[in-house]
């Protein structure tokens, strides 16, 4: 996805839906799987409305990461077809600034990096975002699931209610929030 969101015009808009579609699914299948490992059916309306609000959680977390993609994208879009460097360039895209500072200090010493050899990097930056995001996201889905199943896991078995932060919905709290 994020090599997509180098495309110009169409490629952020396509790289964020397509990347938002299997985070989605992703997401849907972690909490499944996680519920069915504690023995509790997905297909249920009520594993169901959890299953929902993490999948909402994981969206909402996800417009974090256009920003990101998009300066990513810039930067790509600036330096294509460029042979010099020039201080508007490192001002005007402060990632590009930086991959040439870090590739002067890996380089040998007194040598200068070419714009065409950070244009090759910026690519894989793109990438490392969008891949490092989804990952964090996932990898908090799988979390929460596993936490929520195993509280409902322990509730049912000690006889305890579910704790109320679990219990209700978030779009109802807004609802009520708003109507009072």
């Amino acid at each position: 996805m994020g090599l997509l969101a180098l495309v110009p015009v169409a490629g952020i808009p396509t790289a964020m839906t397509a990347d938002i579609l299997v985070i989605q699914v992703l997401s849907t299948s972690i909490a499944s799987r996680v519920a069915y490992s504690y023995g509790y059916d997905a297909k249920d309306p009520d594993e169901q409305v959890f299953i929902q609000r993490l999948v909402r959680r994981s969206f909402m977390t996800q417009a974090a990461k256009a920003e990101p993609l998009r300066d990513t994208a810039r930067a790509a879009h600036a330096l294509k077809g460029r042979v010099k460097w020039s201080e508007k360039l490192r001002n005007d895209h402060r990632l590009v600034a930086a991959l040439e500072k870090l590739m002067n200090q890996l380089g040998p010493a007194g040598s200068r990096v070419p714009v065409q050899n950070v244009a090759k990097v910026v690519p894989f930056v793109g990438i490392l975002i969008g891949a490092g995001m989804n990952s964090a996201v996932l990898g908090r889905v799988a979390k929460d699931a596993q936490r929520y199943c195993q509280t409902l896991f322990l509730c049912e078995k000690y006889g305890l209610p579910l704790p109320a932060a679990l219990a209700t919905d978030d779009e109802d709290d807004d609802t009520q929030a708003n109507t009072t």
